[in-house]
Parts: C-alpha cells; structure tokens; sequence
C-alpha cells in the first residue's frame, strides 16, 4: 500500500452530523472524494439536499441526506438506522453538531439558563455518547471503527460568557478519552479542535468585538476547508496508531496561550 493510499475511506460509510456549510460540509465531500459513502445530518433539508445533489453529482459520489437534531435520541437512532438501509455497516462517525454558545450581547454570563446548559449537553456530549452506542456493534463486528468529535477552543480555555458551551466541550474531550479506552481496539475515537474558524475565512458579524484572531498564533480566522486535512487523517488508516488524541486546528490559539 502506498503512503497516499493509507488515506483512502473506499468502501466506508460515514454518518456526518451539523453538516452546514462550513466544516461539515468540507468535510463530507473530502470523504466521499476518497471513496466513503456520506450520510449528512442537520435540521436544515434543503441545505442537506443541496450538499448532498452536488456529492452524488460529482463522479463516484454516493451520499444520503437525512435530517436530524442531534439532540434528539430518537432522531439519531432514525439516522443510523437509514445509513445501515441505504449502505450497511457504519464505519465512521464524525460529530460535528454543536449547540448552546452565548455572547455578551445576549445578557452576559447568566443568559446561561437551564435551557441553554441542557442543549448544550444534549448536542455536545450525549449525542456523541448515543451514536457510539447505537454503532458500536457495526464497529466492533468490522474492526475499523473510527469516531471523531469536533472540539472547540472553549473547552480548553474559557469564553466567557459561554459557560455552559465550554464545559460541554470540556466533558466532550473527557468522553473522548473515555471512549477511546472503552472501545479498543475495534474502534479509534479521537477529537478535531477547530477554533476562530468561518466557511470564508472571515470574521462574522457575530464574532467582531470577541477579538477571537487576536488570540490565535497566527493572528487571523481560518476557513473551513482548513479543517479537512487533519478529518481525513483521523478518519482514515494514516492514524491507525492514534486514539484518545485531540487534533488541533486552530491556528495555535490553545497551544501557545501565555
């Protein structure tokens, strides 16, 4: 097998959720370019079917659309369950829903309500917890199982007044190693940290006065598709030592924080 071959996802079905257009949407072509069967997730259909028409138009393309709130048990055990009719085992899930940020414009630390920390905790960590169980026996059955979670600057350094966002994503990486442990060697579950990070590259409205390029090493937002490189690398057999690990790609904001 040749080094660049080591990449390839042929013949793997791959459960996306969050797929909007950013880094989900990026990454779900790149899987389904390296020969993965895509099955997106997100509670927008008409954004799901458009990115699923333009991965089944290109060549080799094979992707399903189906909607989802990953906060919902019921709508995730729906998802898996289409995946396995339309292409069989699942071999990689990749969690990129994420739900409950707060800004200083909403009302500071203590917008933060019950609401908020129970979203929160539903897409952020236990929908991460629900797919594993639910695909865990096709990952066990096959033995490549792979599970990747998108992670945020905010679990490892605070945002105030994002509190129940960042510990969410805090409990999120403890999961991670957890599951890691618990599900060797069938199945490799690791984290993708992006940070400061638009489809385009540039700042949103929502984010100017949070100063979040400032605090990145290399003092700018990233685009989306900057993401992808590290998703194939875990995704795939390039990474068939690693598991337990986070990836970071977020411009060195938490590995070179003072």
């Amino acid at each position: 097998m040749s080094v660049l071959d080591r990449f390839r996802l042929d013949g793997r079905t791959a459960i996306l959720t969050g797929v909007g257009p950013g880094v989900g949407e990026h990454v779900a072509k790149a899987f389904a370019e390296l020969g993965a069967n895509v099955v997106i997730s997100a509670r927008s259909q008409d954004r799901l079917d458009r990115i699923a028409r333009e991965i089944n138009d290109a060549a080799g393309g094979r992707a399903l659309a189906v909607p989802a709130d990953a906060g919902e048990k019921a709508d995730l055990e729906n998802l898996v369950a289409k995946a396995r009719e339309s292409f069989g085992p699942i071999h990689i899930v990749f969690n990129n829903a994420a739900a409950g940020v707060v800004y200083a414009h909403d009302g500071g630390l203590w917008a933060n309500t019950d609401e908020i920390w129970k979203t929160a905790m539903d897409v952020n960590v236990l929908a991460t917890w629900r797919l594993a169980e639910l695909t865990k026996s096709d990952m066990s059955a096959h033995g490549k199982g792979v599970i990747i979670s998108v992670q945020s600057c905010g679990g490892f350094t605070p945002i105030p007044p994002a509190v129940a966002y960042g510990v969410s994503k805090a409990a999120l990486a403890f999961l991670t190693r957890s599951l890691a442990k618990a599900l060797a060697p069938h199945t490799r579950v690791n984290a993708l940290c992006v940070g400061s990070m638009s489809p385009d590259g540039q700042e949103a409205e929502i984010h100017k006065g949070l100063g979040l390029a400032e605090r990145n090493a290399i003092k700018r937002f990233g685009a989306a598709d900057e993401a992808v490189g590290a998703a194939i690398l875990l995704a795939s057999d390039a990474s068939s030592y690693t598991t337990g690990s986070t990836v970071f790609v977020e411009g060195g904001r938490v590995g070179t924080i003072a």
